[in-house]
């Protein structure tokens, strides 16, 4: 979404500027048209202005979790499905919202709805809160009729995300938490204990092995350039994040990461399962395979998924089949070219698509209990070791304290 600063005349021949989030110009066009207003210019908002507005949403802005959206749209399934009209149904929703920001948008998007507009415009004026994906299903169930079995489709969808994106944080948090448990350890003793046992130890004089020796003075270098070790390791940080931001780095920092054995097939695997459902879900709602493929491209996060999407879609239009492109990518799995193939055969590629995300949802989940029981005892075992070392250096020379002493 970009932010648009706009002119229009109001129906009262006043002229009125203001801003909108609208993905090209057309769409926040149709937006004001759709309010009664005329509309006399469009523009990006680029430059200072546009860095400012970035940095004030990010600071200002309240993000709503994606249970609570999630409790909303099936909160609005089943009153609609019992026959509650969307009027008082988001009149409920609002009043039990779970956070004071939802309840915020969903006044504003109740208050949208009596005013005349559909649903899915009063959501899309919250694309913070809605994404893109959502609303355009909405809009086929709106348009379709079927609104209540496209919001229960839409929820099912955004739960499994759900489900599949905690799996991954958790595959990255689990070993980054025990790792990050072995350094604060292994510099409180650099930092505190050992210093403690060089004092003894240069006080009774006792002959130092070479061990104590070389860690004593590895607990010197730390206390002496801590400071600077901080300073060094979040340069790295802001420069390996400053990096990440040039997108030829990023290319090729993302595809050795799929090149690396578990984490590279967890990274498929998980994106193949994301990309299958939403495009499956999407077909199915009666969106044009254009759009599908062009939402599916906005909703993957990993960079080089996006841009498969987007130009899976350009091939689309120059009239390719959606299999031919899936065989000539290492992104996916080697059954799913195959099987897409076979769906576009039979006309049932959006079942095959979920039938896809099924299997791949399961094989990431088992994917990473496998890395975690792998990486587990690795990684306790590096943090016995590293204190095992250091007691020993520390255990050596009192024990010839002990044996000079008797």
């Amino acid at each position: 979404m970009t932010t648009m600063s706009y002119t229009a005349r109001a129906a009262n021949g006043r002229t009125i500027r203001g801003r909108i989030e609208a993905e090209n110009s057309q769409d926040a066009i149709r937006w004001l048209k759709n309010n009664g207003v005329q509309v006399i210019s469009v523009s990006d908002v680029k430059g200072i202005e546009a860095s400012f507005l970035r940095w004030s949403k990010a600071l200002n802005t309240k993000r709503v979790k994606t249970g609570h959206v999630v409790a909303t749209i099936a909160q609005l399934q089943l009153m609609l499905d019992a026959g509650t009209g969307l009027d008082n149904a988001l009149s409920v929703a609002a009043d039990t919202a779970q956070s004071p920001r939802l309840r915020s948008v969903l006044v504003d998007v109740h208050q949208r709805v009596k005013n005349g507009q559909q649903l899915s415009d009063a959501l899309n004026a919250h694309s913070d809160v809605f994404d893109q994906v959502s609303v355009r299903m909405i809009a086929a169930g709106e348009a379709s009729g079927t609104l209540s079995h496209m919001l229960d489709t839409l929820q099912e969808m955004l739960v499994r995300q759900a489900d599949l994106r905690r799996s991954m944080l958790i595959a990255i948090m689990y070993p980054a938490v025990l790792v990050g448990v072995a350094c604060v350890a292994v510099v409180i003793l650099f930092l505190w204990v050992l210093p403690k046992f060089a004092i003894v130890f240069e006080d009774v004089g006792v002959d130092l092995p070479v061990i104590t020796a070389f860690m004593l003075g590895l607990s010197h270098f730390f206390r002496a350039y801590f400071v600077f070790m901080v300073i060094g390791l979040i340069a790295a940080i802001v420069g390996a994040k400053l990096l990440l931001t040039v997108p030829s780095f990023l290319t090729r920092w993302l595809k050795f990461l799929m090149r690396v054995p578990l984490v590279g097939t967890i990274i498929r695997f998980g994106n193949t399962a994301k990309s299958m459902h939403i495009m499956g879900t999407l077909w199915e709602s009666g969106l044009p395979i254009t759009e599908v493929t062009r939402l599916t491209a906005a909703t993957m996060k990993h960079k080089l998924y996006q841009d498969f999407f987007f130009q899976l879609r350009e091939r689309l239009i120059d009239g390719k089949q959606i299999s031919s492109s899936f065989a000539t990518t290492d992104l996916f799995g080697p059954t799913v070219a195959p099987l897409i193939r076979t769906g576009e055969e039979t006309g049932k590629t959006p079942l095959v698509l979920g039938a896809l995300a099924t299997y791949h949802e399961k094989e990431t989940q088992g994917l990473i209990k496998t890395m975690i029981t792998l990486m587990e005892p690795a990684i306790i075992i590096l943090m016995a070791g590293a204190v095992g070392v250091i007691a020993i250096s520390v255990v050596v020379p009192m024990f010839r304290l002990s044996q000079a002493v008797h």
